[in-house]
């Protein structure tokens, strides 16, 4: 089954036609790697509301599964994020919460990676949700959980086609709770 936006997607034309005028100016200047420039004119898409999805069941009783734009992956399992794509990768990687986080690579280029290399739960906290869950404060851990990577100048396609793909996995696995772990 295809996955399919769900949320309003009325933004998506408008952003897309703003989106190619920016891309003619910014191309020559984020292939240069001058990314201040570049992005003080991104067509940010802007919105009237926040979609709001109240929780439907207690956080004690839910499943949750994390959702990070680390650009996290499996060596020798996954295909790396393309770190030297000018618009960004627009791809996921499922990781399954057997994975050691700490043999996880980072293919996202746009942060310094020292941090998350100390402690993967800044940018992928399955421990903490494993504590979590033997505190009994949520339900259970998911058994598969998403990377993105952040970089990504493309909003359309991640409101088009990643995060509905991901949100069907999820819906498969019976995710109530998305931890969005922004990086």
């Amino acid at each position: 089954m295809a996955a399919r936006l769900a949320s309003d997607g009325r933004w998506i034309p408008a952003f897309r036609a703003r989106y190619a005028s920016w891309w003619e100016t910014a191309r020559p200047l984020i292939a240069e790697h001058q990314y201040g420039p570049a992005f003080k004119t991104y067509p940010w898409p802007t919105f009237e509301d926040a979609p709001w999805t109240p929780v439907a069941k207690p956080l004690r009783e839910s499943r949750v599964a994390i959702v990070t734009t680390g650009g996290l992956y499996r060596p020798s399992i996954d295909r790396p994020f393309d770190g030297e794509a000018l618009e960004g990768d627009p791809s996921f990687r499922a990781i399954p919460a057997r994975t050691d986080p700490t043999t996880l690579a980072i293919a996202h280029p746009h942060f310094n990676h020292e941090v998350a290399r100390a402690d993967m739960n800044t940018i992928f906290p399955l421990e903490r949700l494993g504590e979590l869950r033997a505190e009994g404060a949520i339900g259970s851990v998911a058994a598969t959980h998403y990377s993105t990577m952040g970089y990504v100048t493309r909003a359309a396609d991640l409101a088009e086609e990643t995060a509905p793909a991901i949100a069907l996995a999820m819906r498969a696995e019976a995710v109530d709770v998305a931890l969005i772990v922004p990086v």
